[in-house]
């Protein structure tokens, strides 16, 4: 028998699917398309011209590398987006949140459910570009499964993330400071497409600040064997239970009158 509190986020995230399967071809299209958009113009076209790189003491094809920045990328981008815009529509224009509440699921649990749906869906498209990197031999098949938890991870931390932007925003447009503060110089500068070891120690100081770094880090130890940073695990995890907590606390001030 599964606890009532437990059956409530399952209930809340099954209505997040059934919704999802009405557009499922277009999430598989653009799932699939963007990493190969990148793979040809960065993979192939920059990594042409750069050709191998050394980092952590191991020389990568810039295509090898490139791909294992594409998945941390995908889970940024897909669970920030998914759990600040997507549940900002749900929240304040849908009123969706406020209809299930309404039910015998509590708040809690619509907000559990809410984050947990946006992590699966990012979740699936870091699988998806992973495969596709197996597929083209970059990466041992393997990983598939390695990365898996930590790929929920960072989608969960980053969805979290986006939940909380939603929370505090008074507007859709607000949701841009976060956006271009926060999310874009993850993006720019934590190792998405070059190695931070190269940079000057005070850049790479803040690079670790940000959690992407983290998770670049360990997906990269897990898709291409390189050593793992020692400070990426307790990083991600402090970012995790911080952002999970600000989001939650967000939401309930933002919808408990």
């Amino acid at each position: 028998m599964i606890p009532e509190s437990l059956w409530g986020v399952w209930c809340v995230w099954r209505r997040y699917y059934s919704a999802f399967l009405k557009s499922i071809v277009y999430y598989l299209l653009t799932t699939f398309l963007e990493p190969i958009f990148y793979l040809l113009s960065f993979g192939l076209g920059v990594g042409a011209l750069v050709g191998g790189i050394t980092t952590q003491g191991a020389h990568l094809t810039y295509r090898s590398f490139i791909f294992s920045g594409i998945i941390a990328q995908t889970v940024l981008f897909q669970g920030f987006y998914e759990g600040a815009f997507g549940a900002f529509v749900r929240m304040y224009y849908q009123k969706i949140f406020q209809a299930i509440a309404i039910t015998p699921i509590t708040l809690s649990e619509v907000l559990w459910g809410e984050l947990l749906w946006d992590a699966t869906k990012a979740t699936v498209a870091a699988e998806v570009v992973a495969l596709i990197g197996v597929a083209t031999g970059d990466f041992h098949p393997g990983c598939l499964l390695t990365i898996l938890p930590v790929a929920f991870a960072g989608a969960f931390l980053f969805s979290a993330m986006g939940l909380a932007s939603a929370g505090y925003s008074r507007s859709i447009d607000e949701l841009s400071y976060p956006q271009y503060l926060f999310i874009f110089p993850m993006f720019l500068f934590c190792g998405v497409f070059y190695p931070i070891d190269g940079l000057p120690r005070v850049l790479r100081e803040i690079a670790w600040f940000f959690p992407l770094t983290s998770v670049n880090a360990i997906l990269r130890s897990l898709t291409l064997g390189l050593p793992l940073e020692a400070q990426a695990v307790p990083l991600l995890l402090v970012w995790l239970l911080a952002m999970v907590w600000v989001s939650r606390r967000s939401m309930f001030k933002r919808l408990v009158k």
